[in-house]
């Protein structure tokens, strides 16, 4: 049984090679791990790591790895996607491998999708080319670097306050918010929002009768009947704490009281209800 239950040493091994476009965007079912060569763990390894990236990028290729993360632990298929730094593109700023985890055939499935509302300029006039326009005035050439975080800037503004010793921050202009010329389309959003009102909704897809949902269906509540003088004699001799939770909220749900909150919460509400009822 032992040796049944072990897979292998921890580690990564590499299986083989695949071309770079086998790997498809939908088959991230968790995050990736970036990968680089650790010198002081592994001797050489930064010449063979950096040697295989290199091959890899001029071969488009992505390389098939089994991973296991500790001893006894389940093996889990991975593709090791090759990226160098681009100096042209400040997004693109690491060199290394991506470990991309791959799903097992269980995991692929078939999705039944409800229909959806769909554009249709014969049944109502002007949706199409109205958000034409509206992604037409949108679409820019934008590069996120040229904007400052508002939130952070106001931060570091109040710190500078606190340390100059001044009444008030200085004010923060928000570099996000659209400027003049983003309100000559307003009329297009609003021209669009009230086409979209018009759009009928999709029926609720019916559940099928039967079948396995119906099996486990919930099934109907018994009324409990509970002795008020029992439970009157446990609360007077202190005796409720031997009792069961269930046992206590089937006397709080017969006198239709809460049953909110702890053990000790249940027996103060029960001999709460004795006490009210010898004042009454």
């Amino acid at each position: 049984m032992t040796d049944i239950k072990d897979f292998g040493p921890p580690g990564i091994k590499l299986m083989g090679f695949k071309p770079r476009n086998y790997l498809k965007w939908e088959q991230n079912c968790k995050p990736p791990l970036f990968l680089r060569p650790d010198e002081g763990q592994v001797k050489g390894s930064t010449t063979a790591f950096w040697a295989l990236l290199e091959e890899m990028i001029s071969l488009h290729k992505i390389a098939i790895a089994r991973v296991i993360y500790r001893k006894a632990s389940v093996p889990r298929f991975a593709a090791l996607l090759p990226v160098k730094e681009n100096e042209k593109d400040p997004w693109d700023d690491k060199t290394g491998m991506y470990m991309i985890f791959l799903p097992f055939s269980d995991d692929a499935r078939t999705l039944d999708f409800p229909p959806q509302p769909v554009a249709d300029d014969e049944k109502i006039p002007g949706l199409i080319e109205s958000t034409r326009k509206l992604i037409t005035a949108l679409v820019g050439d934008v590069n996120p670097e040229s904007y400052q975080n508002p939130a952070l800037q106001k931060h570091y503004r109040a710190l500078e306050a606190m340390a100059l010793e001044r009444e008030e921050p200085e004010a923060v202009e928000d570099e996000l918010v659209p400027s003049d010329g983003f309100q000559d389309i307003e009329a297009e959003i609003k021209a669009i929002e009230n086409i979209v009102k018009e759009i009928e909704e999709p029926e609720p897809r019916k559940r099928k009768k039967g079948g396995a949902r119906s099996a486990g269906a919930k099934k109907a509540k018994v009324a409990v009947v509970v002795n008020d003088a029992d439970y009157r004699m446990l609360a007077e001799n202190n005796g409720l704490k031997s009792l069961k939770v269930p046992q206590l909220k089937d006397f709080l749900r017969a006198k239709d009281l809460a049953l909110s909150g702890k053990k000790a919460d249940l027996i103060e509400r029960i001999q709460k209800y004795f006490s009210d009822q010898d004042v009454s």
